[in-house]
């Protein structure tokens, strides 16, 4: 026994000596770059923090220390909502600016807005639906966690034009990690909390390549996203569990933080300082840094062709002569590095490089760091891009003309719904009127549709087209059904001004499941125009009108 005991005790000794030799490295110290007005205008903040107003652990003022503590000037906070909430003003705590912005669920993932105005009714439903209210909203909308290993995460429709996404998320990290790293990760969390979570980082590739073939079309901005929740420990739903937080807001705050170059300094003044900084992010004047790898960050990135200066986040038409320059701090045994159109065009390892790209794309600089952790190993630093626009003249007239293969002017309208709402449809010819109220008090799945049944085949289309009103700013779910109950939806907005409306057919989603393979759509057996509880309150009431229906193709097809 006593010798199992020796070998016990020389086996755990080993474990530790091995565990302390193989601790993350501390941050590296990184210089190279004096520039004072620029240091004074980088303004270090965190984007994507969840407070106990959702699922978070930690109070707003909580969340405030942890970032002042961290170094940090700012924060974003982005817990879950429907966007109907008016955002808290911009105020200062602990020193620190305090952002409210909301995250919002939909069928194809979740999507952040920013600086966006309090909407009349639920955000949700299908994605490109919320990010066209985000945006009519005023609102800067950011695709959240956008390849999480968790499907119901995981963001799915590339098509809808988004203002931003998450090159980075916390979120996503950890959990792609093998279960003898995340075994290990508390033990590092105990001795290095910053190094520890930067240590589970990794070049995420498909982030990345997603991000640079959407910026090949016009200019999208690029966030890490700390999706913080203050750890397991803190309240969920109002109740508590009595873990310690891990990890903690101020080690993931520690870990890595956006820097937004802002047009000047901050002056103190929370709506003027705000202004600032949110004008940055729209702008793609902002760039994410990797604390826990090495520090200070700093980068100036800039193009000139003749007398035009752009900055990072601009745009400006491709010429020869065009000239990008870029300077950074720099590790010992770093790497500043140019890619243009996902690939790399220029290295330097003195922090300081210039180069004329032959060709229109988009440009952002990358600082490397010895030891960075990943395979391939994540960026120090990650700047978004300059974008070199070729000039683009669209010809007069190019928008397509349709023609009806249906006019839909002779339906017999019904009402659908649930046993408590109330429904009454007057139909005349070319036009049909749905009065609705959804049952008030807790949610029963309460809707109320208006359907009208049609006779398959019909002849081919791929656009559904019609002009509606509502007696208020509303969302209508338009779909289409097929034998078997099957749907194919989409989302429209409805306003008391009315609008013409045109649904390609290659836009629908089905409702429900999916994977299910798109069908035969000339064997549609009815056509709704749903308001349910997606895009409305229990007890709402209104009225949508809808005339001059029918499903069309372009002329001459």
């Amino acid at each position: 026994m006593r010798t199992l005991l020796k070998a016990a005790a020389a086996i755990l000794a080993a474990v530790a000596v091995y565990l302390l030799f193989t601790l993350p490295p501390v941050p590296a110290a990184a210089s190279g770059l004096s520039n004072p007005d620029l240091e004074a205008r980088t303004i270090p903040g965190a984007y994507h923090v969840h407070s106990d107003r959702s699922d978070g652990a930690g109070s707003r003022d909580e969340i405030a220390a942890a970032a002042a503590r961290a170094g940090l000037r700012f924060i974003v906070f982005t817990d879950h909502g429907d966007g109907m909430r008016a955002p808290e003003g911009p105020r200062y705590a602990h020193g620190v600016l305090c952002l409210d912005g909301v995250e919002i669920s939909t069928n194809g993932g979740h999507y952040v807005a920013l600086d966006m105005r309090p909407s009349g009714y639920p955000l949700g439903g299908e994605a490109a639906a919320v990010v066209e209210d985000v945006r009519r909203l005023g609102g800067f909308g950011i695709v959240a966690h956008p390849y999480s290993p968790k499907p119901d995460l995981r963001w799915t429709d590339w098509a809808a034009p988004i203002d931003g996404l998450e090159w980075l998320s916390a979120d996503s990290e950890w959990r792609d990690e093998s279960f003898a790293r995340l075994l290990r990760l508390p033990f590092d969390y105990l001795l290095r909390p910053q190094s520890a979570l930067t240590s589970i980082l990794d070049r995420p590739g498909p982030e990345m390549e997603r991000w640079q073939d959407l910026m090949a079309r016009r200019p999208v901005v690029a966030l890490a996203a700390h999706d913080a929740h203050g750890g397991l420990g803190g309240s969920r739903e109002g109740g508590r569990f009595p873990l310690p937080a891990f990890p903690s807001y101020l080690a993931s705050f520690r870990a890595f933080a956006l820097r937004a170059v802002t047009a000047s300094p901050l002056t103190g003044s929370p709506p003027d300082d705000a202004r600032l900084v949110l004008d940055a992010i729209r702008r793609g004047r902002v760039f994410t840094a990797l604390d826990g790898v090495a520090g200070p960050a700093l980068l100036d990135f800039g193009a000139a062709v003749g007398s035009t200066i752009a900055q990072m986040g601009d745009s400006l038409p491709f010429e020869d002569g065009v000239e990008l320059s870029v300077r950074a701090t720099l590790p010992a045994g770093g790497m500043l590095a140019l890619m243009c159109g996902g690939e790399e065009v220029a290295k330097s390892p003195t922090g300081e490089l210039r180069s004329r790209p032959r060709v229109a794309t988009a440009c952002r600089p990358e600082v490397r760091a010895p030891g960075a952790p990943g395979m391939p190993p994540v960026p120090w630093i990650a700047g978004n891009a300059i974008h070199l626009l070729s000039t683009i003249i669209e010809p007069v007239g190019s928008e397509p003309l349709f023609e009806s293969s249906l006019v839909l002017d002779m339906l017999d309208w019904v009402v659908e719904k649930d046993p408590e709402s109330t429904g009454v449809v007057a139909a005349e010819r070319g036009a049909m009127r749905l009065d609705y109220t959804l049952k008030a008090g807790e949610r029963t799945s309460q809707y109320v549709a208006a359907a009208a049944d049609l006779r398959p085949p019909v002849p081919p289309y791929d656009r559904i087209l019609f002009t509606a009103e509502a007696a208020a700013p509303m969302r209508v779910s338009v779909q289409l059904r097929f034998g078997g109950g099957e749907r194919w939806v989409s989302s429209v907005f409805v306003e008391p001004d009315a609008r013409r409306v045109i649904i390609p057919v290659e836009e629908l989603v089905r409702a429900g499941d999916r994977s299910t393979p798109r069908p035969d759509f000339r064997q549609v057996t009815s056509i709704l125009f749903v308001v349910d509880l997606i895009n409305a309150l229990p007890g709402s009431s209104g009225w949508v009108r809808i005339s001059d229906l029918a499903f069309g193709q372009p002329v001459g097809r």
